[in-house]
């Protein structure tokens, strides 16, 4: 089967105006996907909208969305009310760096928000709706701090955890009704994530680098971490002895600023 047939006629992507989403509404829209885009900045959506309907002549749709509010859902499904979502791209994602105690509260609430509640709600809502058609895909965007206990990035790593175990809990579970789960656990990629959540970017990958290994990864793997110096941090962290790995972490948190 092509890609279309695989995962169209139309992707759902999460967080699109900016980064890893935005990269993914690209790489998506060449291979003939249409698309819906959703993020909190209707200007960015609309530009972005443009240029690929353009350059790649498919159907774009905006679903403006702030997915830390309760009624995040609704816009969404407006916009793909009369249509299938046959890829969901679960993006969007923020961090929150420093001691947990010294951080708002709300922030931290908001983050487990948008991380975690809103992709597990979306994965529930158009899975049932792959289900029935008996195919599809879904790529869950985690983190390679995902697999590691983070001090100073405490909540954000456990909600990158979160993506990470939840997605490939679904690789199995889903495979049943041919539908395709993939969990892409990036390091740092250059976006404005970094900015947003007060971080300094040390080698960064690439966005277009991140984005193409998930898609050649799709319905071939479970997981796909981008790039050999992340492959390799997460193998040796993981044989670091629990405390030991927590403090070596620890001291790279520092050592970035992150404290």
């Amino acid at each position: 089967m092509s890609f279309i047939e695989s995962y169209g006629p139309w992707a759902l992507i999460t967080g699109a105006s900016s980064g890893i989403g935005k990269e993914f509404a690209y790489q998506l829209a060449e291979k003939g996907l249409n698309l819906v885009l959703t993020a909190r900045r209707k200007e960015r959506l609309i530009e972005i909208s443009s240029d690929l309907k353009n350059r790649f002549s498919i159907e774009v749709r905006i679903a403006v969305s702030d997915l830390s509010l309760e009624n995040f859902l609704r816009s969404i499904l407006k916009e793909c009310e009369d249509i299938h979502i046959g890829l969901l791209v679960n993006n969007a994602g923020y961090g929150i760096t420093g001691p947990f105690l010294g951080n708002d509260q709300k922030k931290e609430r908001d983050m487990i928000h948008v991380n975690c509640l809103a992709p597990t709600v979306l994965a529930h809502e158009f899975g049932s709706k792959m289900m029935k058609k008996n195919h599809g895909g879904m790529i869950f965007v985690s983190s390679i701090l995902g697999h590691m206990p983070t001090p100073f990035m405490s909540n954000y790593a456990a909600t990158k955890s979160y993506n990470l175990l939840l997605g490939e809990a679904l690789w199995y579970e889903l495979k049943s009704w041919n539908i395709d789960v993939l969990v892409l656990a990036p390091g740092t990629t250059e976006s404005e994530f970094a900015s947003v959540s007060e971080m300094k970017a040390v080698n960064a990958m690439p966005a277009e680098s991140v984005v193409s290994c998930a898609l050649k990864s799709l319905g071939k793997k479970h997981l796909c971490i981008p790039g050999f110096q992340n492959k390799l941090t997460v193998a040796l962290l993981n044989f670091f002895p629990g405390k030991l790995k927590i403090k070596t972490l620890a001291l790279a948190m520092k050592l970035l600023g992150r404290s």
